[in-house]
C-alpha cells in the first residue's frame, strides 16, 4: 500500500459539525457554523478566506482557548485520534495542548509575555509536562529548540526578552514553545502577518522544514492564497461562518467551483498579466455575524445569485473526486 493510499483514508484529526457562538447584549451570535473538515495525518490542510470568516475561531475551539465566558461550542466534535476533544475535562485538556496539538499564534510580540525571558517561556511546556528535566538539562533543551528554529547564538540569547529580538526572531521563538514536546499537530494561524517578504519566506520554508522533518501534521490559517498554493496539500475555504468549499490544492486551483473562491483567485496579482491591469475585486464586504442574509451567505456579493438563494441554505454537494461545494449552481435544480 502506497503512502498516498494510507493517508487517504487516515485523518489525525476529524472536525464534525463545529458551531461556535459569542453571547453579546443583542443576544448569541454564531461566529462558526456546522464547520466540518478532515486533517490527513501527515498532509497540510489549510484554511483560507477573509478576515471575520470565522478562520481564528475553529483553531482555537480545536485548542479549547475559546475566550470565556463569553463564547461557548454550541455543537460539534472534535476527534484526535479518535478522542474528541470537546468531551475531555479541562484537566485532561490541559495534557493535550503542546503535547499533541500546538499552536502558532499570529502576533508574536502580543503571545510573548514582555517581561518574562525567552528561557521561562519556551521552558514552561517542558517544566510541566517533563518535570524529570533539572535546570541544565531544561536550559540545553531550550537552546536546543532555538537553535533548531534559526536563532542564532541560542545560548546567549535564552535569557533575553521579546522586545530585544526582531518580529522574525520573536514568531521563531513562538515556534519553538509550539514544538517543545513534539506535537502531532501544528495549528499556523497567519504566522507571517506583519513580517517582511524575506522573513516571511523564511518562516514559511521553516515551517515546510519541521513538517518534514518531524512528520507532523499541519493547520495553515492565512488570508493569502499564494502561501496556500506554496505550503498546502488539501484546502477549506470559509466564508462568514462556514465552509464553502474543500479540495486538494491542485483541484482549487485548476478548477475552483464556488464563485467566492473564483472571486480570491481572480483578486490575486498574476506575474503573466500585462502590465497595469487592474486586479479583479469582490464587490462588498463579509457580512456582520449580526446581520447576516438569509439564504446563501454570499448571496449579496456574488454574479451568479439566483432567487432560491434568498431562502435556500445550500448543502455540502461533490462535484469531483473528493472536491465539496456548498453552492446552488451544482445542484439539480441549479445546474
Amino acid at each position: 500500500m502506497t503512502d498516498d493510499v494510507r493517508q487517504a483514508d487516515d485523518p489525525i484529526l476529524s472536525v464534525r459539525g463545529l458551531t461556535v457562538a459569542f453571547d453579546t447584549e443583542a443576544g448569541a451570535v454564531r461566529a462558526v457554523e456546522k464547520v466540518g473538515f478532515e486533517l490527513i495525518r501527515g498532509r497540510t490542510l489549510g484554511i483560507v478566506g477573509e478576515s471575520g470568516c470565522g478562520k481564528s475561531v475553529t483553531a482555537l475551539s480545536i485548542m479549547r482557548l475559546l475566550p470565556r465566558p463569553m463564547a461557548r461550542i454550541e455543537a460539534g466534535e472534535v476527534v484526535l485520534d479518535g478522542t474528541d476533544l470537546l468531551s475531555l475535562s479541562a484537566d485532561a485538556m490541559q495534557t493535550v495542548r503542546g503535547a499533541s496539538v500546538a499552536m502558532v499564534f499570529q502576533e508574536p510580540m502580543a503571545a510573548l509575555n514582555p517581561v518574562h525571558t525567552l528561557f521561562k517561556q519556551v521552558s514552561e511546556p517542558l517544566r510541566i509536562h517533563r518535570p524529570e528535566l533539572k535546570k541544565k538539562a531544561l536550559e540545553a533543551e531550550v537552546v536546543r529548540l532555538l537553535s533548531d528554529v534559526g536563532i542564532p547564538d541560542a545560548e546567549s540569547r535564552l535569557f533575553a526578552y521579546p522586545h530585544q529580538l526582531s518580529g522574525g526572531m520573536r514568531q521563531r521563538v513562538m515556534i519553538a514553545m509550539a514544538l517543545a514536546l513534539s506535537p502531532s499537530i501544528l495549528i499556523a494561524d497567519e504566522p507571517t502577518t506583519a513580517l517582511d517578504v524575506t522573513v516571511q519566506a523564511q518562516i514559511l520554508d521553516l515551517i515546510r522544514h519541521i513538517r518534514t522533518t518531524m512528520g507532523m501534521s499541519v493547520i495553515f490559517i492565512t488570508h493569502d492564497l499564494g502561501v496556500i498554493a506554496e505550503q498546502c496539500d488539501d484546502v477549506v475555504v470559509m466564508y462568514a461562518g462556514k465552509v464553502v468549499e474543500r479540495s486538494g490544492v491542485k483541484a482549487l486551483f485548476s478548477d475552483p467551483k464556488h464563485p467566492y473562491t473564483k472571486g480570491l483567485l481572480a483578486s490575486m496579482p498574476r506575474l503573466d498579466s500585462p502590465r497595469k491591469t487592474r486586479l479583479e475585486t469582490i464587490t462588498g464586504q463579509v457580512p456582520g455575524l449580526m446581520d447576516l442574509p438569509s439564504g446563501c451567505r454570499f448571496r449579496n456579493r456574488c454574479p451568479h445569485a439566483m432567487e432560491r438563494c434568498a431562502t435556500e441554505v445550500p448543502e455540502d454537494l461533490t462535484v469531483g473526486d473528493e472536491h465539496q461545494v456548498a453552492c446552488h449552481l451544482y445542484d439539480n435544480e441549479g445546474a
